[in-house]
């Protein structure tokens, strides 16, 4: 079964074709879904690895707690990536107790994206089903991660 990144753009531009060369180096296609009932078909195509998505990428209502929220219940083993503009403040321990994953500065550069992807390639390596020689559970926290891993701020669920 084929593996993907699923993009949930909202209303934000979102440099695709880079995201698409990044993802592809790491053997994963990325496909774009417009609501939650495109980004809960996508799993019927591939294994969905990660979802890439902003404050508003299921509808201007929302806010982040519930769009992870959301997202969490319709993909609840997916790793969420939230993904805001450089000045936007936002709570990560809050996003993280949620349910968030790692979050990516817009616009994207292709150093962060591979650096973010690389955390959900060794977290996905340390799932028991996946990877039979995996010895560790997925965790809370980061503490199912290699230790290099383990000094992102950013990176709080396996």
């Amino acid at each position: 079964m084929a593996e993907n990144i699923i993009v949930v753009p909202g209303s934000v531009r979102i440099d695709l074709p880079a995201l698409r060369t990044v993802a592809g180096d790491f053997g994963w296609a990325v496909d774009v879904a417009h609501d939650l009932s495109e980004v809960a078909a996508a799993q019927a195509y591939g294994k969905t690895v990660a979802v890439l998505f902003c404050r508003d990428a299921l509808g201007p209502e929302y806010g982040w707690l519930e769009t992870i929220l959301r997202l969490r219940l319709a993909l609840p083993q997916v790793r969420l990536v939230a993904c805001h503009a450089f000045p936007e403040s936002i709570d990560w321990p809050e996003l993280c107790d949620a349910g968030a994953f790692h979050a990516l500065w817009l616009p994207l550069k292709e150093n962060e994206v591979r650096r973010t992807f690389g955390f959900v390639w060794e977290s996905e390596k340390r799932i028991p089903d996946r990877n039979p020689n995996a010895t560790q559970p997925i965790a809370s926290g980061t503490r199912g991660l290699a230790p290099s891993l383990q000094t992102s701020a950013l990176v709080c669920n396996a």
